[in-house]
């Protein structure tokens, strides 16, 4: 079996099972619609006079915000192995069709095969056979609701109050879609080189043979530090001083994206919340599993989780006291989170 035979096969399973099986961060596994982060509040942060950039392959959102300040030489990382395929489908799209026709293709009728067929023939071939094989053994409505994590649909996570959460994020928390920037997005993916690797945050130093201008690593240290008693922030760290010596001069790495977070919430939780993780990893990992339901039903789940994550943070902060990293509050995504939620970013710049 051919790699690309593998992957759609995958896909086509990922399709037909049920809608968490492929929630975690895997080879295979569910795809990134678009970004949550305020990308159009901290990219200022990492402007520079930069040509090449090491981004993370998701949703691609990342890649289109990158080629809006001028970087034309791209490369992409991710573990999934089938998010270039949507990464060079939205591309593809955003080339080939109007505004109006990409938003109607992206979030109103989501795949339309008539617009697919449209352009696809100017897409790659293999990006190509992977979507008409999609089309060919799949249902549309599974396709939507089932290969992609958030979507504007009636199941859990997918739509919060109502909103169609993918189309707010990129309405709302990105720029290439607004009018005046849409066809700048046109013109310089003509002449934007995109290559991938599939690999992990933790295994990429071992891989790269090439320098950039500016390094985005997301929320990535959300996910290495998931049990966060067991030294994902130092494993984190460690991977990104690796990542400094592929970093030209002046240049910059996005470390983290830190969600419902700002300092008063580290200075005030950074300690306490270590106790709440304790009493939360064990309940979620034993027999007591049924007192851990129970928490988590109770009116302060949300107080006892911030802590958590203030925990998780505040051992991030610990290990970049001594490093050139400057902190940048701004206006968290907030939809499902209430008013006067921040969000916070670390940047680094190599002197």
């Amino acid at each position: 079996m051919s790699k690309l035979e593998e992957d759609i096969r995958k896909a086509i399973e990922i399709t037909k099972c049920p809608h968490n099986k492929f929630d975690e961060m895997k080879e295979f596994s569910k795809i990134y619609q678009n970004t949550s982060e305020n990308i159009k509040l901290y990219m200022p942060f990492l402007k520079g006079d930069y040509k090449k950039a090491l981004l993370p392959t998701a949703s691609g959102d990342h890649q289109l915000e990158a080629i809006l300040i001028g970087i034309n030489n791209i490369t992409c990382f991710d573990l999934n192995r089938l998010a270039r395929y949507f990464s060079e489908l939205k591309f593809g799209a955003i080339k080939n069709l109007t505004r109006e026709e990409y938003i109607y293709f992206m979030y109103e009728d989501m795949l339309n095969k008539n617009i697919f067929d449209f352009f696809k023939n100017s897409l790659d071939e293999d990006i190509s056979i992977f979507w008409e094989e999609l089309y060919k053994n799949c249902n549309i409505e599974y396709i939507r609701t089932e290969l992609f994590r958030y979507l504007g649909c009636t199941k859990s996570n997918h739509s919060i109050k109502g909103i169609d959460f993918s189309k707010y994020c990129a309405e709302n928390f990105t720029r290439y879609l607004e009018k005046e920037n849409y066809k700048l997005i046109q013109d310089r993916l003509q002449n934007t080189n995109i290559e991938y690797i599939e690999s992990n945050l933790l295994n990429l130093p071992t891989i790269l043979n090439d320098n950039y201008d500016l390094i985005n690593l997301t929320n990535i240290y959300e996910y290495i530090n998931k049990d966060i008693i067991y030294g994902g922030a130092e494993r984190f760290i460690n991977v990104f001083k690796d990542l400094i010596s592929y970093l030209n001069d002046n240049g910059k790495i996005l470390l983290t994206y830190l969600y419902r977070c700002d300092l008063n919430d580290i200075k005030k939780y950074g300690n306490k919340g270590f106790l709440y993780l304790q009493i939360l990893f064990i309940l979620e990992n034993s027999m007591l599993g049924y007192w851990h339901d129970i928490i988590a039903n109770k009116k302060n789940k949300k107080t006892t989780m911030d802590k958590c994550y203030a925990f998780r943070n505040a051992q991030l902060l610990r290990y970049i006291k001594c490093l050139n990293i400057d902190l940048h509050e701004l206006d968290g995504v907030g939809i499902g989170c209430g008013k006067g939620n921040k969000d916070m970013v670390l940047v680094y710049k190599k002197i």
